[in-house]
């Protein structure tokens, strides 16, 4: 029970024990000259994890007028080396390259004016750029973790999926064959065969580069094959998602947009119309795909796990997706950062 509830919330419990012992160590050592800013730099540390840049401000203000008016370096500088040290392996650009350092210098600004260049200004740096470091380094550590357990993930997923899936695909694709030779098909009957077979040879080569982790994604081959079906389709994209997109991200949106196309698809039916806009606003890119059939967007079925991948996708990128009924269509918004 103990060991479980330790597992569970262990983040918080250490958050707690930390906050308690710096709390400690300011009333046994008479480090604080004011009580309101010696709460205003321990307390925040509780939330630290959660809120790294809002906690780093409040806790290097408070050390920097704290500084100032007398307060000890030893203990009083112990809470903004935590809120460095976690705002430093928050991976948004703004608080590690901008945030930390400024709040860095501000308190070795501070210890400067009151214990002069060395003692003062040089050790403040010293310590911050050790925490700074400290807190990178633990970031890369963890995302290596995660790539290894992703990488564990995908290996056990590409086998269920070679084992099941594929399989699958490729008797569908056999029968079809079969049937296209051995019964009497009008034209029309034969185009729907062929554009099955061709839907399902997609599907298998796509299945096939996903098992080898070497994408294949065609954006152009998927359009087309969805056109074939039904689906109105603009002839080309907008220019920004071929020139304003770094590979990684091209790739995410080709993604997002054979997978709206697709879903317009299978919830409109042939005769749906999808439009795809872009529009670039500073370093972040808006794309919006909208899906109009005429009609209330039907109900939808399943588990939308396309879009929730894509979603965790541009989360790990820092971008965003929302969707859902816009009016008398279906809308999907994705913002990414464009460099």
């Amino acid at each position: 029970m103990l060991f479980t509830a330790i597992r569970r919330y262990g983040q918080q419990l250490a958050d707690v024990a930390l906050t308690g012992a710096a709390a400690l160590l300011f009333a046994l050592s008479g480090t604080a000259v004011s009580a309101p800013l010696a709460v205003a730099q321990v307390a925040p540390l509780l939330v630290r994890r959660r809120h790294p840049a809002p906690v780093l401000i409040v806790v290097a203000a408070a050390t920097t007028v704290h500084t100032t008016e007398g307060m000890a370096r030893a203990i009083g500088f112990l809470p903004v080396t935590v809120a460095i040290f976690t705002a430093a392996a928050h991976r948004t650009t703004l608080t590690r390259w901008v945030l930390c350092p400024l709040a860095g210098l501000a308190v070795a600004a501070a210890s400067a004016v009151r214990h002069g260049p060395v003692e003062g200004f040089l050790m403040a740096v010293v310590m911050v750029v050790v925490a700074w470091l400290a807190g990178i380094e633990r970031d890369e550590h963890l995302r290596l973790r995660l790539e290894a357990a992703a990488s564990a993930d995908r290996e056990r997923l590409a086998r269920r999926v070679h084992d099941t899936l594929a399989n699958t695909v490729t008797v569908m694709l056999l029968q079809t064959e079969a049937l296209r030779t051995t019964a009497p098909l009008g034209p029309a009957d034969q185009r729907r065969i062929d554009l099955v077979l061709a839907a399902g040879r997609f599907a298998l080569t796509e299945v096939r580069s996903a098992l080898a982790d070497s994408p294949s994604f065609s954006l152009r081959e998927r359009l087309e094959l969805l056109r074939a079906s039904g689906l109105r389709l603009p002839e080309t994209l907008p220019s920004p998602l071929t020139t304003d997109l770094t590979p990684a991200l091209h790739d995410l949106a080709d993604r997002l947009i054979g997978e709206t196309a697709t879903n317009a698809l299978r919830h409109d039916g042939p005769g749906a119309r999808l439009t795809v806009s872009a529009q670039r606003t500073g370093d972040r890119l808006t794309i919006r795909i909208v899906s109009d059939c005429g009609r209330a967007p039907a109900p939808t079925t399943g588990t939308g796990f396309g879009l929730q991948s894509l979603a965790t996708d541009l989360r790990g990128y820092g971008g965003s997706l929302s969707y859902g009924p816009a009016g008398d269509a279906w809308e999907v918004v994705a913002v990414l950062p464009a460099t």
